[in-house]
C-alpha cells in the first residue's frame, strides 16, 4: 500500500473534511446555537448534522460501492459485508464546539478489510489539515489549501516518567487522574480537546495519550490512528492489541493507548491494572 495507491481516496477525504469544516464554521460564528441531547446523553447540533450531510454526499458520489459508518447516521447492517467502509465523525468534540474552545475536529477515515488505511483530520478554526494513508507517511497542511505540506514525525522519548501526556480538556481528573498519579505519568499532563491531542502526538508535541473509557468508538479513532501510525507512533487497546474496524459493535471496550512507540510495551504493562474494570 502507498500514498499513490490510495491517492484518490485521500484526496476525497481531504476535500470532505475541508467542506465539512466550512459548514461547521458557519454555525460556530453565529449566536443562538441549538443543542439537542441524543439517547446516549451526548450533545448534537445542526453543525454536526450539516457536516455529516456534506461528507456523506461527497463520499457517496465518489465511491458509491463503499459503505459508510458515521456517528450521526443509523448503523447500516450491510456494512459488515463490505471490504471498504468509510468511518466518519463529522464533528469530534461537540462539547468543545458548544463551549467555543476551538478544540474540535472533523474525521474522515477509510478502513479496508478491517484496517484503518486512509485518514484525514481537520481542525477547522486553525485550518490545520492532518492526513495520511497506509505506507505513505503523514502530513500537516497548517493553514489552508494553499500552504505547503509538512511531514509529521512523533517524538523519540522512551522513558515513561519523562513523557508529555495528553488528556481530555473535559475529563482531566477522576479515574484518569488517579491512574496518571498512580503510574507517575502525571508530571507533564497537557489538557487538549477532542482529537487535537492525537494530532499533537503525531506532531511530536506530546508523547502519549491514554483513554480509559470503554465508550470510545471507531469513528473517534479511525482517521486519527492512520495519522499517528504513519507519523511513527503506535495505537492499541489497553491490552496492546491493534484495533480492528467495521466490527458489529463499534465501541473500543478496552480503551486505548496511543504513543510515540518508544516504550509502548512498557506503558501497556504500567497501565494494565487501570483497564481491568473495562473488561466485557
Amino acid at each position: 500500500m502507498s500514498r499513490v495507491e490510495y491517492a484518490r481516496e485521500l484526496e476525497v477525504a481531504e476535500r470532505a473534511v475541508r467542506a465539512a469544516g466550512s459548514a461547521i464554521l458557519g454555525h460556530y460564528r453565529r449566536d443562538g446555537l441549538r443543542v439537542e441531547i441524543k439517547p446516549d446523553n451526548s450533545p448534537v447540533t445542526e453543525a454536526d448534522l450539516d457536516a455529516n450531510r456534506t461528507i456523506v454526499a461527497l463520499l457517496e458520489a465518489a465511491f458509491p460501492d463503499d459503505a459508510i459508518l458515521s456517528e450521526e447516521l443509523p448503523d447500516p447492517p450491510a456494512r459488515l459485508g463490505r471490504r471498504r467502509v468509510w468511518i466518519v465523525d463529522p464533528l469530534d468534540g461537540t462539547r468543545d464546539f458548544i463551549s467555543r474552545t476551538d478544540h474540535f475536529c472533523v474525521h474522515v477515515g477509510l478502513a479496508v478489510d478491517g484496517v484503518a488505511t486512509v485518514g484525514a483530520v481537520l481542525q477547522p478554526v486553525a485550518g490545520a489539515l492532518y492526513s495520511a494513508c497506509a505506507g505513505g507517511g503523514a502530513f500537516l497542511q497548517p493553514g489552508g489549501a494553499t500552504t505547503s505540506r509538512v511531514p509529521l514525525r512523533v517524538s523519540n522519548r522512551k522513558v515513561p516518567a519523562e513523557m508529555r501526556v495528553g488528556v481530555s480538556r473535559r475529563n482531566p481528573s477522576g479515574r484518569l487522574g488517579t491512574c496518571l498519579t498512580a503510574t507517575g505519568l502525571d508530571r507533564q499532563v497537557v489538557a487538549l480537546g477532542a482529537s487535537v491531542k492525537y494530532m499533537a502526538l503525531a506532531h511530536g508535541d506530546l508523547d502519549l495519550v491514554v483513554n480509559l473509557s470503554p465508550g470510545e468508538m471507531e469513528w473517534d479513532t479511525c482517521a486519527p490512528e492512520v495519522v499517528v501510525r504513519e507519523a511513527g507512533g503506535l495505537w492499541t487497546d489497553g491490552d496492546g492489541r491493534p484495533f480492528r474496524y467495521n466490527l458489529p459493535d463499534p465501541a473500543h471496550h478496552r480503551g486505548s493507548i496511543a504513543s510515540n512507540g518508544g516504550c509502548h510495551a512498557a506503558l501497556i504493562e504500567l497501565l494494565a491494572p487501570h483497564f481491568v474494570a473495562d473488561t466485557v
